[in-house]
């Protein structure tokens, strides 16, 4: 086929060349080719317009290419292109490519207009969810800020009901003490007193004095720990030291009572705030003396375990019931009557917990009814992260 085109043109035999040209753009155009076939069209016009130009003086040609353009046509049935004119299937060939450029903008439209939709979609969803959880969010805080109350409320309320109570024991107990005391004051004044009434009288005012500062300083550590402003500052301290200076406070006690104290405190070292711990010492030992009967014994000791410096108080005295143990370390108020009727706010032990818990300690006791009672204070040796 393409010899025959180069035949027809280097013999410069235009009527060939006309059909070999209309014939190449039928090819093209079945094949779908219309790149190409758009080529031979245009060499086919212009082949045609040249010969146009050569023959205007002659009239009667025309209709004769119009004849052989008519030959130019491909019958697809014979395989014979020149049956169809060559300007038929031009026009369908142009329509068709036309249909075609329409067809492929209008899918490149549909294409974006659903394009532009899945964004639309997207950012709407995507600011739903946003909004969603902010609002997850706010509902949280909202919840949690309400646990938070309400168990503030419930705090306030057990301090409101402690602080009561308290105060109902504490303006008690310090009056019958200051009264005891203004009272001998008053005796000693007029001079009513003998030699004899004196020395008997000195043991009660000083258990009365004592109780009463026991007392304001259990009620000013309890006062300070609700508010919060208990803040440790842990250093290391020797534990026998402590003991010593805490039996000095109760030797006229151990001694007006018939009280033996044993003390098998060792030199050792723990990680605390010591202050804070010397509370915790005082009111184990001034809780021993005064569930000790006469002629019982109060034993102090100190010792190593796993790590950690383990301090025990244990006395021979009246004992604890299982009922009442679980009452001892709550935050409300639990008191009983000292062995000589001594009285106390029930604030101690409570007291003790939280300092020790506050320097990462740990307390507890066992006892038996009329046997005894042992309390144990766990307390770090060394900075704990």
């Amino acid at each position: 086929m393409y010899e025959a085109g180069a035949l027809a043109k280097k013999l410069n035999d235009t009527d060939e060349l006309l059909k070999y040209y209309g014939l190449m753009r039928s090819l093209d155009s079945t094949s779908r080719r219309f790149d190409r076939a758009f080529v031979w069209l245009r060499r086919y016009y212009n082949l045609k317009d040249s010969l146009n130009k050569a023959a205007i003086t002659s009239i009667t040609k025309i209709p004769e290419i119009s004849n052989k353009d008519l030959s130019l046509n491909f019958d697809s049935k014979t395989a014979k292109p020149e049956d169809k004119p060559n300007t038929e299937i031009t026009a369908d060939e142009d329509d068709k490519l036309k249909k075609f450029k329409l067809f492929f903008y209008i899918l490149l439209g549909i294409l974006a207009i659903v394009c532009v939709f899945l964004v639309l979609i997207y950012l709407k969803r995507n600011n739903s969810l946003k909004y969603v959880q902010e609002l997850e969010e706010k509902n949280l805080k909202i919840q949690l800020q309400n646990e938070a109350f309400v168990e503030q409320t419930k705090h306030l309320e057990n301090v409101n009901n402690v602080k009561d109570k308290l105060f109902s024991i504490v303006s008690h107990d310090l009056k019958d003490s200051l009264s005891s005391i203004n009272g001998f004051i008053d005796l000693l004044r007029d001079g009513s007193l003998t030699r004899e009434e004196f020395d008997n009288l000195i043991p009660e005012l000083s258990e009365n004095a004592n109780n009463a500062s026991l007392l304001l300083f259990n009620l000013l550590n309890w006062s300070k720990s609700q508010m919060q402003s208990l803040k440790p500052s842990p250093s290391l301290f020797d534990i026998q030291e402590v003991f010593e200076e805490k039996i000095k406070l109760i030797e006229q006690r151990l001694e007006s009572k018939g009280i033996e104290l044993i003390d098998h405190s060792l030199r050792d070292f723990a990680y605390a705030d010591r202050s804070m711990i010397e509370i915790v010492i005082q009111n184990l030992l001034a809780n021993a003396l005064k569930f000790s009967r006469k002629g019982d014994t109060i034993t102090i000791s100190n010792h190593i375990s796993n790590g950690s410096c383990i301090i025990s108080i244990a006395d021979t005295g009246i004992g604890i019931s299982k009922h009442n143990l679980d009452k001892l370390f709550k935050s409300n108020t639990y008191s009983t009557m000292g062995t000589n009727n001594e009285k106390g706010t029930g604030l101690g032990l409570s007291i003790c917990k939280e300092l020790v818990e506050l320097n990462g300690g740990k307390i507890w006791v066992e006892s038996t009814v009329n046997v005894g009672s042992t309390f144990y204070v766990q307390l770090p040796k060394s900075k704990t992260d």
